[in-house]
């Protein structure tokens, strides 16, 4: 009988390190687990503040008229006008939502985001390079835009100065006033009990 409790001990201690072994995996799984995760966040963080880089927002607005100003004068072109219009806007929807409508896609949930839309036009003048330069440069801006029309004609006495008529609509996500307001709210509420 002096050995059955030598023995005994020893099946406890090896199941004791089968399952430390089983917890040791489990918690290297969880670890990786939460590296990924915080490398999916990361990457999600990096391109939510891309995108709202790219988005023309009515507090934009400004900073995108100044840019065009630049983009024109630094491309040694003339500008004849610049006109950017009062956005419209509209709630956003969470799948299969199109910026080119004008109204939310039927049987779709909408988001806690607004879509702005912002018509611009300019018209410049000036050589061909010139006017080659100042498409390139807004191109380069990566705003979220598209093209609505593109005008190149002779321009002037001159066989080398073109005229550009370019008309393109801005887009912006925003988070929805609304959401913000019920936030604001729902945190006040919760302050006050």
């Amino acid at each position: 009988m002096i050995g059955k409790p030598l023995v005994d001990e020893y099946s406890e201690l090896r199941a004791g390190h089968r399952e430390l072994s089983k917890l040791e995996e489990e918690f290297d799984m969880l670890q990786s687990r939460d590296v990924r995760l915080q490398r999916i966040e990361t990457t999600l963080k990096d391109e939510r503040k891309q995108l709202l880089e790219r988005s023309t927002t009515p507090d934009k607005i400004q900073q995108v008229r100044d840019t065009v100003i630049g983009i024109v004068r630094q491309s040694s072109a003339t500008l004849r006008s610049l006109e950017i219009e009062d956005g419209q806007r509209r709630r956003w929807a969470f799948q299969n939502d199109d910026p080119h409508s004008r109204r939310l896609p039927e049987m779709d949930e909408e988001s806690d985001f607004e879509l702005h839309s912002h018509s611009l036009t300019l018209v410049a003048d000036g050589t061909l390079d010139a006017i080659m330069e100042v498409m390139k440069k807004i191109k380069n801006q990566q705003w979220l835009m598209t093209v609505e029309t593109l005008g190149l004609e002779p321009a002037g006495s001159s066989e080398k100065w073109i005229g550009l008529e370019l008309r393109i609509t801005l887009y912006g996500l925003q988070r929805s006033v609304r959401e913000d307001d019920d936030l604001v709210a729902a945190i006040e509420s919760t302050r006050l009990k």
